[in-house]
């Protein structure tokens, strides 16, 4: 397996990894996805093996710190070890700094309480751990998971203001929820 910067010929293939992997509320406009990957803004990496694009990362380096904005593997081949093959080059890559991500938080009532178990579970087996810190916003309550490091309340609201830019920043509403917030 390979993994390298997104060339510009698998775009298309992106989006549709992107379209089936994630729910419209937690998706950004493909357009905006593009944009910030061609103003460097945002790295997009992909993993392919023998011409065939297998998944794909969008990373969001910010000083010392790297937000993995979306993993996504295609459909015909998860669960093959794509996933942990992509997050292990990521922390390879990225190694000294603090490496963030977003996954739903676990809620006993919600639809999809299996996946979100699942979804934890790959991060955990990867090396992630719980920052203990919750957000509320958009996409949801969200828990923050960390790798190679503890992010701080501060540096993670800096984080994604940089990430999404003031104003998207701003009409996210995006907060940490206090402990005591279910």
């Amino acid at each position: 397996m390979e993994f390298t910067s997104v060339k510009e010929e698998q775009w298309p293939q992106i989006r549709e990894i992107y379209l089936e992997a994630f729910p419209k509320r937690e998706r950004k406009p493909y357009l905006a996805l593009r944009h910030s990957a061609k103003k460097k803004k945002a790295l997009v990496m992909t993993a392919t093996e023998g011409g065939q694009l297998l998944g794909f990362t969008v990373l969001i380096p910010y000083r010392d710190m790297v937000m993995v904005d979306y993993l996504a593997v295609s459909s015909r081949i998860r669960s093959k070890g794509t996933g942990s093959y992509i997050m292990a080059q990521v922390c390879k890559h990225f190694a000294g700094q603090k490496i963030v991500l977003l996954i739903e938080r676990l809620d006993d009532g919600a639809d999809n309480r299996e996946q979100r178990i699942s979804r934890r579970s790959f991060y955990v087996k990867n090396g992630f751990t719980s920052s203990g810190l919750f957000i509320s916003g958009a996409s949801g309550e969200m828990e923050i998971m960390n790798y190679g490091g503890t992010v701080s309340r501060e540096d993670y609201m800096s984080l994604q203001k940089y990430a999404l830019g003031n104003l998207f920043f701003t009409l996210s509403n995006i907060r940490i929820l206090d402990e005591a917030e279910p």
